[in-house]
């Protein structure tokens, strides 16, 4: 599954390579053909509106286009590529493609759907704090989010994006091996110097694999 740190990574090409003010010339891919009315598809309302924007919050990824966003969800196998060369008959076809002014956007293998801006950027004002991949990321705010869930086990909550925004398998298994924790036991049972360490060793292995899969990427 594409985590926390893929989809930052992902929202850090997009921040760095699209110019914003560049117009939606037209979209493209199965999520736009795949519709009971043609030329109907929702996707086709962002024709003609101007890339304002992109921001992340765990593995949700957001790209503004005036009053309305676009929402992927990279799920298990999604990527992204950004003026791809041409298609090999062997590749995957995009399941969205977003043709702009000067550049062209792919994801493949995502769910991918219309949002509005406000409730986007409302949503990664609020939650910020709890993303174990963003800067404003907050240590005690996060233990707070974690001790709540009192009657859960940790196996659960560490995959809650609403309590852990970005944490995935990965990420879960090596904090709960770091900690030393059972995955099976409730939170209720934990001292707040076992859930202190938890939270410190998820944000700690999440930076980590962030710096891991940047490397990749730049080789």
């Amino acid at each position: 599954m594409v985590e926390g740190p893929g989809c930052t990574l992902n929202g850090e090409k997009i921040r760095a390579r699209v110019s914003r003010g560049q117009r939606v010339l037209k979209m493209r891919g199965s999520q736009v053909t795949h519709t009971t009315q043609p030329g109907k598809s929702p996707f086709c309302s962002l024709h003609g509106t101007q890339f304002s924007g992109v921001e992340t919050l765990g593995k949700e990824l957001f790209m503004y286009f005036g009053q309305k966003a676009l929402r992927v969800h990279f799920g298990m196998n999604g990527s992204m590529r950004i003026n791809p060369s041409v298609q090999k008959e062997s590749d995957q076809a995009p399941v969205l493609q977003v043709c702009l002014s000067s550049d062209t956007v792919c994801f493949f293998h995502s769910s991918v759907e219309i949002r509005g801006t406000e409730e986007c950027e409302q949503k990664v004002l609020s939650s910020s704090h709890l993303d174990v991949c963003s800067p404003l990321f907050s240590q005690p705010r996060s233990e707070e989010a974690v001790k709540a869930q009192r009657s859960r086990m940790l196996c659960d909550v560490l995959l809650d994006q609403a309590v852990m925004p970005g944490v995935g398998n990965i990420i879960k298994n090596e904090a709960l091996f770091d900690s030393g924790l059972h995955p099976g036991v409730k939170v209720q049972l934990l001292t707040d110097e076992q859930i202190h360490h938890l939270v410190r060793m998820t944000r700690d292995f999440t930076l980590l694999f962030y710096k891991v899969c940047r490397l990749v990427q730049l080789f």
